[in-house]
């Protein structure tokens, strides 16, 4: 089946989204590839740089803290102060502790150009006495680093109670055994990768830029092609055009020489003159589609005479004729010949001895032509159709022919709305099929 440059492009464009397609998933999972592998380092370096500020804190100030969360009050009018006293500790500390979580980012990540950005924070001060949450949307912040955090993600959490924050025992620490502290406390560090979209970027973009200079060539290379096919096509319609010209004109000097035959008087010159103006009346006449609508409709003693004419111009080829002749409403005798003549004369060109006619007149009329020759290669098949199409093979160079004949045949049966199909026999040689409806 030939396809049209409309089904080609559409074929071209939707194998060239699929493609594009691919290229997009495949570029996407690079991305959450990569930014998996980023976020997975910059974690463990935060993991790293959070240790080290925990030693930090217990060195600098974790004692007083959780002996502060040791006396908070479980009383609400002395609870706020006491947690605004907590909070100013805690911020006096802020400077100190972000300039050594900034050089501990620096020093972990370096060589890896990662800008990581770190947080801890306690969120929770639950009061299990009264039952109360004291930092219902304000959280203490530990430390953080200069940079901000605004896509956090979690890398530890620890839950811990004021009742365990000590081994030492209450009235060790000068604390009433009568009045219990119970608050249970939650912190959790955070970090971020700041440049985590740079990073991938810059490793992904060369990947990008491959892929689009690939969908850029094919598309390239597409448009060249279908160019050069339009070039090749237009070429091809003007020769057609041209040959189809040459044919109409010599219509008047064919003419012109009938008459003139009619004056010479050497019979064997006239002879001689006379087959070779219809030989190259024929040729002409083969080159356009004529519809003959006054010719009789074929019956089946005239079908058998047009046989018999035939292999009387084709004596060293056998034919083996078969037909059931039930009726014909359709078909007429001088399309039947064309085609006969035609498809036969074909067989009898490249190499068949033997051709089998199998025509059935019934509901349906279905001509089948089959021979013994040399067959049609596969790669042809689907082009002998067209006109002035012939096989491009070393064996048929002597084959006189325009490459008109299969055009003809076709164009008649599509005159009748019917369909013929063709295929290479197992063997050998090639089969015509031929189907045509039966009714008026």
């Amino acid at each position: 089946m030939k396809l049209s440059k409309k089904h080609y492009t559409f074929i071209f464009s939707f194998a060239l989204i699929v493609l594009v397609a691919l290229q997009a998933y495949y570029i996407y999972n690079s991305y959450r590839l990569i930014e998996k592998d980023m976020n997975k380092e910059a974690s463990e370096i935060a993991l790293k740089v959070a240790d080290e500020m925990n030693q930090i804190q217990k060195v600098i100030d974790e004692d007083n803290l959780i002996n502060s969360f040791k006396m908070l009050s479980h009383e609400k009018d002395k609870q706020f102060d006491e947690l605004n006293v907590i909070r100013f500790k805690i911020n006096n500390n802020h400077q100190i502790f972000t300039s050594k979580v900034d050089s501990l980012v620096d020093f972990y990540s370096k060589g890896e150009n990662y800008q990581i950005a770190l947080k801890m924070e306690i969120y929770s001060i639950y009061d299990e006495i009264n039952n109360k949450e004291l930092l219902p949307n304000k959280p203490l912040v530990m430390y953080r680093t200069s940079s901000k955090i605004n896509h956090p993600k979690s890398i530890n959490q620890s839950v811990w109670s004021s009742d365990d924050i000590s081994n030492q025992k209450d009235s060790d620490l000068g604390i009433d055994e009568s009045v219990r502290h119970k608050y249970k406390v939650k912190s959790q560090t955070y970090y971020e990768l700041l440049n985590l979209k740079f990073l991938i970027l810059k490793k992904i973009i060369p990947l990008i830029i491959v892929s689009l200079l690939i969908v850029g060539l094919i598309v390239f290379l597409y448009w060249k092609s279908l160019k050069n096919l339009s070039r090749q096509e237009e070429k091809i319609n003007q020769l057609h055009l041209t040959i189809d010209s040459i044919a109409h004109e010599l219509n008047t000097p064919i003419t012109t020489m009938k008459f003139a035959l009619h004056q010479v008087q050497h019979q064997e010159t006239k002879q001689m003159m006379n087959r070779q103006i219809n030989r190259l009346e024929q040729t002409v006449d083969s080159i356009f589609v004529k519809n003959d609508e006054n010719s009789e409709l074929l019956d089946e003693v005239i079908l058998s005479e047009i046989i018999q004419n035939i292999q009387l111009q084709y004596p060293e080829v056998k034919l083996i004729h078969q037909s059931i002749f039930e009726k014909n409403n359709v078909l007429r005798t001088k399309d039947f010949q064309q085609i006969a003549q035609n498809l036969i004369e074909n067989s009898v060109k490249y190499g068949a001895s033997e051709i089998v006619l199998n025509f059935k007149f019934q509901k349906e009329i279905k001509l089948s032509f089959s021979d013994n020759g040399i067959g049609i290669p596969t790669n042809d098949l689907s082009f002998i159709f067209d006109k002035y199409y012939r096989v491009n093979r070393s064996v048929n160079q002597n084959v006189s022919g325009l490459g008109v004949g299969l055009f003809l045949v076709k164009n008649t049966i599509e005159r009748y709305l019917g369909t013929i199909s063709v295929q290479n026999n197992k063997d050998k040689g090639v089969q015509f099929l031929i189907v045509l409806q039966n009714e008026n």
